[in-house]
């Protein structure tokens, strides 16, 4: 310590912290190797929806830590582990993904009685770029879907009128979809990313699509979306990228049909907490990428107020005769 009563302090505590464990007042931990522990971490938590993204990262992890019991794992481990996966060129939001299953892991650790500490708290994790935004215009949107494969495009006009995921698209059955007999047609999601149900207001158009859709269904699936088979579709990667080649399209994803819908959207004038709840994001700044696309729109609006006022205008109206008459002179004497 840095003063004598400091001192006798620490030294009290660290009594007490051994006599407290030789009398059993200590829970004792098993402090298992990282590679058993992780098999007991995915076992119990094999039901949810991340499984498969957190199975990868522990896949990863267990290549570094490999044979190390978890409390012998330290922050300048983590560290040492963070410089490694630089080195090789991964990417900060992959990284940190891998850091924060690390840190759920050593968090449930502690709750079942293999460790005392969980060293990531101690990490800082790394900035990652702001969000991507690429998006398409309405030309290449129409060229998309005019080249994409009839069982697809049902699914491209979906993602560009309502923003969903590819996973809420493919597992949306009819009994979510609610056009007849209601003021405003709409979408009940149920199988969401972060687990929250959320409505999804329809327009005209998606209207006009499910009913189509509903009509072509002689077998009566209770899914919406099907493939060439009439069976529900698992996948779509080979013939979007098919549609993508045909249209000419570049450096685009699937999942950037959402930042289109968003995007257009906002530049239309939509308000961003409107999209937030369509988009099923839980904060707003998570939409807050799309703001700076609203001056467009600001602008284009401040436009429309042209010649509306031109009558009061403090140039609108000219000086009198005899005015501009003294206002010449004025300058030939200069």
């Amino acid at each position: 310590g840095t003063t004598k009563s400091h001192a006798i302090r620490t030294l009290d505590k660290k009594r007490t912290e051994v006599l407290n464990d030789e009398h059993g007042l200590i829970k004792k931990v098993s402090n298992p190797r990282i590679e058993d522990f992780s098999d007991t971490y995915l076992a119990r938590r094999r039901h949810l929806r991340f499984h498969k993204r957190d199975a990868l990262s522990v896949r990863t992890l267990l290549k570094y830590f490999r044979g190390q019991n978890l409390m012998s794992i330290t922050p300048a481990n983590i560290e040492d582990y963070i410089g490694s996966r630089l080195k090789g060129g991964l990417a900060n939001g992959t990284i940190n993904r891998e850091l924060t299953c690390l840190k759920r892991m050593f968090s449930l650790a502690i709750k079942w009685g293999d460790a005392k500490f969980n060293p990531v708290k101690e990490i800082d994790f790394l900035e990652e770029p702001p969000g991507r935004t690429r998006f398409l215009s309405e030309e290449e949107a129409q060229k998309l879907i005019q080249n994409a494969c009839k069982h697809l495009q049902p699914v491209i006009i979906t993602a560009l009128n309502t923003g969903m995921r590819l996973s809420e698209i493919l597992s949306l059955k009819w009994n979510q979809v609610h056009i007849d007999n209601v003021i405003e047609p709409y979408l009940e999601l149920t199988v969401t990313k972060n687990n929250r149900k959320r409505f999804i207001p329809l327009n005209r158009d998606m209207v006009d699509l499910l009913k189509h859709l509903l009509e072509m269904d002689k077998e009566e699936s209770e899914y919406v979306f099907l493939g060439k088979q009439k069976k529900p579709l698992k996948c779509i990667k080979t013939s979007f990228g098919n549609a993508m080649k045909k249209a000419g399209i570049k450096d685009f994803r699937f999942h950037d049909l959402r930042h289109t819908f968003a995007s257009h959207y906002v530049m239309s004038g939509g308000d961003l907490i409107s999209l937030k709840e369509f988009l099923g994001h839980s904060t707003l700044k998570m939409v807050e990428r799309y703001s700076h696309l609203a001056s467009a729109y600001r602008t284009k609006m401040i436009n429309k107020l042209n010649g509306k006022f031109k009558n009061c205008h403090l140039f609108a109206t000219s000086e009198s005769p005899d005015e501009n008459d003294r206002f010449e002179r004025k300058k030939e004497v200069s």
